[in-house]
């Protein structure tokens, strides 16, 4: 079972009030009557919660683990497609939606305390199941072809008996001549910042075809946010 707590993750914020009069902070000296109202959180970094999950997952702090960790590298690319698939549960589940998630606040000596940010029960029963079927899936194939039907609920019929293969591009490499122009222009800048090179390191998508020549299969947002002039991974379909 995951934890479920992410507060490190999770930019949140809250105001106080207090009634030092009427409890006796003043005669006291010490200040003990804080009451936190209007808690709400700020930002949800999915990129964080994506490697405490996977190293929850994946722990490498004996011999045996970390030789464990270098077959799966050799075998299926290891940790960058278990963070990956991990990241895209994440998004299918709602993780990055504030109302999901929960702040809780304890009594402490001196008034309230947060003590904690947590998933919603609901969230982190499918987050659970979705994540421990994946770690059961030994390779590339079966993990990207798992992730697109959790997303999609279907695979589209040529992607049933394909396999991938990891590869890095340039968004030049891309023909954007083929997508929806009308969802290009509807698509604004400020929603893809969570998506530019500096805050989303993982593979960006699934793409088919050849160099110069790819279309997007799956990943529109997260490679139309990538960078013009630094190459990206991408999964392509191998047939």
């Amino acid at each position: 079972m995951l934890k479920l707590d992410y507060t490190y993750c999770i930019d949140y914020d809250y105001d106080q009030k207090y009634d030092c009069e009427s409890n006796g902070c003043d005669v006291e000296g010490i200040c003990r009557c804080g009451v936190i109202v209007n808690q709400r959180i700020k930002n949800i970094d999915l990129s964080l919660i994506t490697d405490e999950i996977y190293d929850e997952l994946f722990p490498s702090n004996t011999k045996s683990q970390k030789r464990s960790n270098k077959l799966d590298q050799l075998f299926y690319g290891g940790e960058v497609v278990d963070k990956y698939c991990i990241y895209r549960i994440l998004v299918i589940n709602g993780a990055c939606v504030p109302n999901n998630w929960s702040i809780n606040i304890i009594g402490g000596y001196y008034g309230d305390e947060i003590g904690g940010v947590v998933m919603s029960d609901f969230m982190y029963d499918k987050i659970c199941e979705q994540i421990s079927k994946l770690k059961e899936l030994n390779t590339l194939s079966e993990k990207i072809k798992y992730t697109l039907k959790l997303e999609y609920g279907f695979l589209i019929d040529d992607l049933s008996d394909c396999d991938f293969e990891l590869v890095s591009i340039y968004k030049n490499h891309i023909d954007f001549k083929k997508l929806n122009q009308n969802h290009i222009k509807n698509v604004k800048m400020k929603d893809l910042i969570h998506y530019s090179t500096t805050n989303y390191i993982l593979p960006r998508g699934v793409v088919r075809g050849t160099i110069d020549n790819y279309s997007i299969v799956d990943g529109y947002h997260r490679i139309i946010g990538s960078s013009d002039k630094i190459p990206f991974m991408v999964f392509k379909v191998k047939k």
